[in-house]
């Protein structure tokens, strides 16, 4: 349900922006305001690791968020709103995108435990899949039927369903659960190594935030231009949101399916899916009909399940099992780089050269950095090797402090 708040947010506020006039440079700032907290990423994750523990986290961020939907609500309602609000609620929703990077996937490994930890995460993965088809098609859906005002309470209630589930779901849990980690999860937790050190020791973490900048900049970056794109092909509200749900649709089902059956070669599959998103992407920047588009972000959908599902995989599977918060650091502080920036060089370049060629410059430039990484990590192309934990000893203690 937070999942889906987000992306119903995502939807409706872009779809706002191009209501009120405003130019595809206005859609990617809309964008750019969502993800740009991301790059607290690293931030968050240390204070969670150390201080904060995330069940509170989680918690206190979502009733945080709770009277900001209801402002929202009033001022879209009245007739009201402007631009810059948009920009301030897309920003608040932003940071509950960054706790639910950070805090509740760490409150997910805890709950699941190493064995199922990874099968935790793909299920973490279609939840998000599935918020990334409902959303905009439960906000094109109810803009069309219900208005602006009715469509914007929709992300209010889901948000209060989401908090009052989680207080019921953890309430059991200690407050102080620690990590499930190796024999000295808990000192090493609090000496944790810093981004810079994980960097410099794990070339293969190294390799998935390469390519992960290269999608989010290159590929990811395209999503508030979803409205624009349907004003385009002469679409409506209610087509709008098809066209935004059409590659969630297909990443809901992938997801799904990698429950049940993970990849066997996630390195591999996680640069396949790059490129396959791409290659979609250049597709639908020429696309002649709905119809055409469609199928392209259909195709595209797949790719995203891979890239969700692999992406925090990788990151994980690259550490020892007491940085794994740290690296989930990292990977949200690499997205909140590289996603509002991509954002706004589309933006710039849509204004420049126009929606349809922007895209497809986007797509062929993502395709040559690709290539590029794969041949400079050749490690992410390889079988997986299972990480080991790592035991403190107090000589290897005192050179990390």
């Amino acid at each position: 349900m937070w999942h889906l708040t987000r992306w119903d947010g995502l939807f409706l506020g872009t779809y706002l922006v191009t209501h009120l006039g405003g130019r595809p440079i206005a859609n990617q700032l809309a964008g750019f305001a969502m993800f740009s907290p991301m790059l607290l990423g690293a931030y968050v994750a240390s204070r969670t690791r150390r201080d904060v523990e995330p069940r509170r986290l989680v918690l206190g961020t979502e009733l945080a968020l709770l009277p900001i939907s209801a402002v929202m609500i009033a001022v879209v309602s009245t007739g009201a709103v402007q631009t810059w609000m948009v920009y301030l609620f897309m920003l608040t929703y932003g940071f509950g995108g960054l706790v639910n990077m950070t805090a509740q996937r760490e409150l997910l490994f805890r709950i699941a435990g190493p064995e199922h930890s990874h099968r935790a995460l793909s299920a973490e993965m279609a939840g998000l899949a599935s918020a990334t088809m409902l959303g905009p098609l439960i906000g094109g859906v109810t803009i069309g039927v219900f208005g602006l005002g009715a469509a914007f309470a929709v992300p209010g209630v889901l948000l209060g369903c989401s908090t009052v589930l989680l207080w019921r779901a953890t309430r059991g849990m200690p407050a102080d659960a620690p990590a499930t980690a190796g024999p000295d999860s808990a000192s090493t937790a609090v000496r944790g190594p810093t981004g810079r050190q994980l960097l410099r020791r794990s070339p293969t973490l190294r390799g998935v935030l390469l390519v992960t900048v290269i999608c989010n900049l290159s590929y990811f970056a395209f999503m508030p231009l979803v409205p624009v794109i349907a004003k385009g092909l002469g679409a409506g509200a209610a087509m709008a949101g098809v066209i935004g749900a059409a590659a969630g649709t297909v990443q809901l089902v992938t997801a799904a399916a990698l429950v049940i059956w993970p990849a066997r070669r996630p390195g591999a599959s996680y640069a396949f899916a790059v490129a396959l998103c791409l290659c979609c992407l250049g597709v639908l920047s020429y696309a002649p009909a709905v119809a055409v588009a469609l199928l392209a972000l259909g195709v595209a959908g797949i790719g995203q399940a891979y890239f969700g599902t692999m992406q925090a995989t990788l990151s994980v599977d690259a550490v020892d099992p007491h940085e794994r918060t740290a690296a989930l650091g990292l990977l949200s502080t690499t997205i909140g780089i590289a996603l509002p920036s991509g954002m706004v060089i589309l933006g710039v370049t849509a204004s420049l050269l126009g929606t349809h060629l922007a895209m497809l410059v986007s797509s062929v430039v993502g395709l040559a950095a690709l290539t590029t990484t794969l041949l400079g990590n050749p490690q992410l192309m390889r079988p997986p090797t299972t990480a080991r934990p790592t035991t403190v000893t107090p000589e290897t203690a005192t050179t990390e402090t």
